[in-house]
């Protein structure tokens, strides 16, 4: 192998780094606590289409290096689901009277120290909108920041992320207020 031929093969891998990402199962599963109950909403809510506004060519691609078994966007749409279920909401095909939808805006992973544990810190970035009678009604950016210790590895960090966004949404006085 002469050295165009290395320069070639190291300008494409880095061209194309899915290509070398690990498959990983994230099967996320929402087993939280968090107290907020959607039994008795006024309305009846779906949850639509969550989107994917990443730069990537790849829909499982979770970070540069590594990729889910399903694509981003599905696993966020049924933490969401798994999250308002949870709060003993009754969901509705999209016929709702209210709709959440969604589009990940980002996904990046890096490494932090807390406190001498070298930790991954994935944040998922996700605009939220709550849309009804033909119009927005509430807008927000979930930031899903799942942080674990390095050893525990990209899945339960995703876990992690998953749990956090759903906290946050769920606890959003003013998303709250648009149900009641």
């Amino acid at each position: 192998m002469n050295i165009r031929s290395l320069i070639l093969l190291c300008f494409i891998y880095s061209s194309f780094p899915f290509l070398a990402a690990e498959d990983v199962t994230v099967d996320y599963r929402y087993f939280g606590n968090h107290n907020t109950d959607f039994s008795n909403i006024r309305v009846s809510l779906s949850v639509g289409e969550i989107t994917d506004g990443r730069n990537t060519d790849d829909p499982k691609l979770i970070t540069e290096d590594y990729l889910a078994e399903n694509p981003l966007t599905d696993i966020v749409r049924d933490a969401l689901i798994q999250g308002f279920e949870h709060g003993g909401a009754m969901l509705v095909p999209d016929s709702g009277d209210m709709k959440l939808v969604g589009r990940i805006n980002s996904s990046e992973a890096q490494v932090v120290d807390r406190e001498g544990v070298a930790s991954i810190q994935l944040t998922i970035r996700t605009n939220v909108q709550l849309q009804g009678r033909g119009r927005t009604i509430w807008e927000t950016t979930l930031f899903g920041r799942g942080v674990v210790p390095a050893s525990d590895g990209i899945v339960a960090a995703v876990h992690r992320s998953m749990d956090r966004m759903i906290r946050e949404l769920v606890n959003d006085d003013y998303f709250l207020i648009e149900l009641n």
